[in-house]
């Protein structure tokens, strides 16, 4: 028994890291293969897809205006009501001389139909219809548009998660290093004590500064563990995967030459999806309008009648047309124009309002790419000259010739511009994207 258990004990030590393991998957992914994963898999861009379909299915209801409409139905009746009685008998072509004895007439008894009938309804003249057709039409138009720009934002909510992902990771790299650099200083620090160069408040601050880098850098690992859960997220992923990106932040800018470019934006999917809603508003005003005017149907039925179930002794049809208008509903057909108006411009001012607003959203997207475009190469500057000052400082006060304030205040720097660097880098990526998105446009 105690064999057993020891045999049992080591089977779990050794399953236990395995199974942890297998949670956590490593992902390596391109940008390029996460926009792939993101179009087949976001919830975002099947959902869209989904509408689309349905807006189809709504546009195909419309066919009725044109098709017919057929109806198949078996009827079993049992009664003895008199006048029913006396029909059922004309129906089946089984009246005789005897059935007109008013004592029959009047007490029939219990009689049978049993009625198969096929009928059909024929538009002709529905003209209010035809003007839905085309509300829904354009509708399905304005929905495959809203898909097309579901999936090109989506892409560039992709893109950013990538490269917010990926500064998280060069945050993380920075953060190591200066702890490093740190914890190197610390040692010196120590060393400088014990043999009187400083004193005990430099040590303390080492220790405090090894300290804030620590809390850095558990911050900054959960800030990375945050952007690959939802960069995972957006591609359809279990949110467990770890993704490691391999495009770097370092690609070398450059500044684009279509800034000075005139872009038109009429064409963009959100736009044209604006635009067929208009459409749809102003066929929806016109189909109201037309129900002001008749509509004409045919129609047409054959029957076979029996009193024998599924029987088909006997059998007729009609044939014939139906002209109908509907000259007043109560003040509700008017309210409906109305309302149709007061729709159709508030769909009109919404479309204007987004034009311009969209106009100056591509301005101001170049202007932030200029100047995103022009921090990098300030921020690069700047974290130069820090790790410089460092490298001189650090040098310096292992010799005992720099402050310990001084060599934590330029390690400080140092850290600070580095990350100072690769946010205005990240900056430059979504500058991109952005305007990217507002042109519908590859630009690099």
């Amino acid at each position: 028994m105690r064999n057993l258990t020891i045999y049992f004990t080591w089977l779990l030590l050794l399953f236990f890291p395995l199974a942890g393991k297998a949670q956590e998957s490593v992902l390596k992914l391109s940008l390029k293969n996460a926009i792939e994963k993101a179009s087949e898999n976001n919830w975002e861009i099947n959902k869209a897809k989904e509408k689309g379909r349905a807006a189809k299915a709504d546009y195909r209801q419309t066919n009725s205006v044109f098709l017919p409409i057929v109806n198949l139905s078996h009827t079993g009746v049992i009664t003895n009501d008199p006048l029913a009685s006396f029909g059922f008998k004309l129906k089946q072509k089984t009246t005789t001389q005897a059935d007109f004895n008013p004592i029959f007439l009047n007490d029939p008894g219990r009689s049978e139909n049993f009625n198969t009938k096929i009928e059909v309804q024929q538009p002709l003249i529905n003209i209010d219809g035809i003007y839905g057709r085309r509300a829904a039409n354009a509708k399905m138009q304005a929905i495959d548009f809203q898909t097309e720009r579901t999936i090109k934002f989506t892409k560039f909510e992709v893109k950013k998660a990538y490269y917010q992902l990926e500064l998280a990771q060069e945050a993380v790299i920075v953060l190591n290093a200066s702890k490093k650099m740190a914890n190197s200083a610390l040692q010196v620090t120590k060393n400088n004590l014990d043999q009187g160069y400083v004193q005990e408040a430099d040590l303390l601050s080492a220790k405090v500064r090894v300290l804030e880098i620590d809390n850095q850098l558990s911050d900054a690992k959960n800030n990375k563990r945050r952007a690959g859960e939802y960069l995972a997220y957006l591609l359809g992923l279990d949110i467990n995967v770890i993704i490691e990106t391999t495009d770097s932040l370092n690609k070398k800018p450059s500044l684009l030459s279509g800034l000075n470019e005139s872009f038109q934006v009429e064409n963009r999917s959100d736009i044209n999806a604006y635009r067929k809603g208009v459409e749809a508003r102003e066929s929806i005003l016109k189909s109201q309008k037309m129900q002001f005017l008749p509509r004409l149907n045919a129609f047409g039925a054959y029957e076979w009648n029996d009193d024998q179930l599924l029987g088909s002794s006997a059998n007729n049809y009609m044939i014939g047309a139906s002209l109908s208008w509907n000259l007043f509903n109560g003040y509700k057909n008017i309210a409906k124009v109305q309302k149709a108006k007061a729709e159709l411009k508030i769909s009109e001012l919404d479309f204007a309002d987004y034009l311009s607003r969209n106009s100056m959203e591509v301005k101001s997207a170049k202007r932030d790419l200029q100047v995103a475009y022009d921090k990098i190469e300030l921020s690069r500057l700047a974290k130069e000259q820090a790790e410089e000052a460092l490298r001189i400082r650090t040098n310096r006060y292992k010799q005992g010739l720099e402050k310990t304030t001084d060599i934590l205040y330029s390690e400080t720097i140092s850290m600070a511009r580095n990350l100072d660097y690769i946010n205005s880098l990240y900056n430059y990526h979504v500058a991109v994207f952005q305007l990217e998105l507002l042109l519908e446009k590859e630009l690099q």
